[in-house]
């Protein structure tokens, strides 16, 4: 791991994300790796740029296997600037996806275009889950925040995994433990 301090920020740089982009860009047959890269840099980026513009310090940035984490005060922000923040990454994928789509880019809309309703899904720490937990803490008793927010990950988790085996018809060993990995996550509280 190496760390490096710019401002009052951490940005923490951890071997298995290099790893993985590597292994990632070595197995991309299809030429996705690259475009997949760049929209979720600019999903990380654009929620960067809102937190700076609404003045929502960042604390670390870490790049590590399973992808970017930013760690902020969020929870201490109000919720129309939360809801802001955490929307902005996907609203910049929907944005890029319908550029693409317009430049004939397919293979770059297509992939704007998964990462940002990928992003929405509410489980784990994608935005989705924060965004709905965001809304089920301003609606509900405090005591069925995480049962509501566990009930609707494993529930959306096992939904898309039936999605894709339904769609796609091949039943990988790597989709299978990919998605029996994210219901396992989803079924405890991040």
């Amino acid at each position: 791991m190496v760390e490096l301090k710019i401002r009052r920020t951490s940005l923490r740089l951890d071997f298995s994300f290099f790893a993985v982009v590597a292994i990632y860009l070595l197995l991309d047959k299809s030429g996705f790796g690259l475009a997949a890269l760049a929209a979720c840099a600019m999903h990380e980026t654009a929620h960067l740029i809102a937190m700076a513009l609404l003045g929502v310090p960042v604390e670390q940035v870490t790049l590590y296997g399973a992808g970017i984490r930013i760690t902020s005060r969020l929870d201490k922000v109000k919720p129309l600037y939360k809801v802001i923040i955490l929307s902005v990454g996907c609203v910049t994928n929907f944005v890029a996806a319908i550029v693409f789509w317009n430049v004939r880019e397919y293979a770059a809309f297509v992939v704007n275009l998964y990462t940002g309703i990928l992003n929405l899904l509410p489980i784990g720490e994608l935005d989705g889950a924060k965004l709905l937990e965001t809304a089920v803490i301003r609606c509900c008793r405090a005591e069925n925040v995480d049962k509501i927010m566990r009930i609707t990950a494993i529930a959306t988790s096992v939904i898309c995994l039936i999605a894709v085996i339904a769609i796609g018809g091949n039943v990988s060993f790597s989709l299978l433990t990919t998605g029996l990995y994210i219901i396992v996550i989803s079924s405890r509280r991040l």
